[in-house]
Formats: C-alpha cells, sequence, structure tokens
C-alpha cells in the first residue's frame, strides 16, 4: 500500500464529532466488530493489487495493513478530539461509537466502497443515512444519488426557498429514486427497509441543500 495514500486519509480534517465524556460501560462485541469491519473495508480498498481476495482477508500481510490503518486513524481521531491515545479493548462505549462514526464518515469523504451490509458497519442508520444525504450516495446501491423529498414538497414550488427540515430526506440513485416514486413511497421502505430522516437547519446547511 501506498503509505502517502495513508497518511493523506489520515490527516483528514473536517470529520463530524462530538464526544460525551464519563461513561464507564467498556466497548462492546458488536462495537469492536463494526471498527474492525470498517478497518477491513478500508484496507480492502488500499491494500496493494498483488494480494489476491483470500490474503486481503486472511494474510498475515492483510493484518499487517489494517494494523497500520486502525493505528493511523487512532491517532487521526485522538488528534482531533484532542483526547489521549488509547486501546480498543479499555474505550469507553460512547467515544466507540463516535470512533465508529469518524471511521465511517473517512470513508465517504474518501469513497471506500462498502462490500459489507451497513448493518455490520454501523448501530446507528440514522447517522448512516445523514452521511448518504451528505456525501451523495445512494442508500441501497452506494452509487451516486440525488435527494428523495419522502415528504413531497408539491408542484411549483422552489427548492432553493423550501424548508428542507419539514420534510424526510433519503439519498437515492437515479434507478431507486424513480422506483420509488413509481411503486410509492411506502411500498419501498417496506421493501429495502429503510425510511427518510429529519434534519436539523445546521445539517441542512452542510449538505448544501
Amino acid at each position: 500500500m501506498d503509505s502517502s495514500i495513508l497518511e493523506k486519509y489520515a490527516s483528514a480534517d473536517g470529520l463530524v464529532i462530538g464526544v460525551t465524556f464519563f461513561d464507564n460501560r467498556l466497548i462492546s462485541a458488536k462495537q469492536q466488530a463494526k471498527i474492525y469491519a470498517l478497518l477491513d473495508e478500508i484496507t480492502f480498498h488500499t491494500a496493494s493489487e498483488e494480494m489476491d481476495f483470500r490474503n486481503k482477508r486472511y494474510g498475515i500481510e492483510f493484518k499487517q495493513e489494517r494494523e497500520h490503518i486502525k493505528m493511523a486513524l487512532k491517532s487521526s481521531f485522538c488528534n482531533y478530539i484532542n483526547i489521549q491515545p488509547f486501546s480498543l479493548a479499555n474505550l469507553n462505549q460512547t467515544t466507540a461509537k463516535e470512533f465508529i462514526h469518524y471511521i465511517l464518515e473517512f470513508c465517504f469523504r474518501f469513497d471506500i466502497p462498502f462490500h459489507d451490509k451497513w448493518t455490520n458497519l454501523t448501530e446507528d442508520i440514522t447517522y448512516f443515512l445523514y452521511l448518504c444525504i451528505k456525501y451523495r450516495k445512494c442508500s441501497i446501491t452506494g452509487q451516486s444519488g440525488e435527494i428523495h423529498h419522502v415528504d413531497a414538497i408539491g408542484q411549483g414550488r422552489d427548492r432553493k426557498i423550501y424548508d428542507h427540515t419539514q420534510s424526510r430526506l433519503i439519498c437515492l440513485s437515479r434507478e431507486m429514486h424513480s422506483k420509488a416514486h413509481q411503486i410509492g413511497w411506502a411500498k419501498f421502505k417496506r421493501l429495502y427497509h429503510l425510511d427518510g430522516i429529519y434534519l436539523n437547519p445546521a445539517q441542512v446547511k452542510e449538505c448544501h441543500l
């Protein structure tokens, strides 16, 4: 793996983070699994092309690359929120959740493709859907997407002055967007087990709506 790629990734700024301290609950097994699932996705994307799929998942070289990435992201995360270096084994659940958010947004920012199901990558579906909107990624396919207003704006209304906090939003590819209109939202959300989310004014601005 090109170390300059990792350095660029690890030095990323602007990720949305907020940590609540004084949580004495140790990181859960599910949180540990999600962190490593995300690290796997990054390692798959940045690993040397000569590594075959089996080596990527099971080989020593893959594990070494993943450890390198983990250390870089931990360091970047600590610097960003101004905390001391930590071991995952001793991390509290609140900070673990924020670290998962940090890695997840890192993946969105640098266009890391997801091979695993989103349910294996985060326990916070609302945050996942928010990032899909922010980075214009389809919540279902991962392709480039466009914003779908679940609660219709209405014909003739100017989207530039519309209050986007008043509608549930979701990012969908052109194909999925058309399908949502064709079959109706009630059927669509049952089919894909996803619904739109409400954004607050700050989020609307951050998502350039």
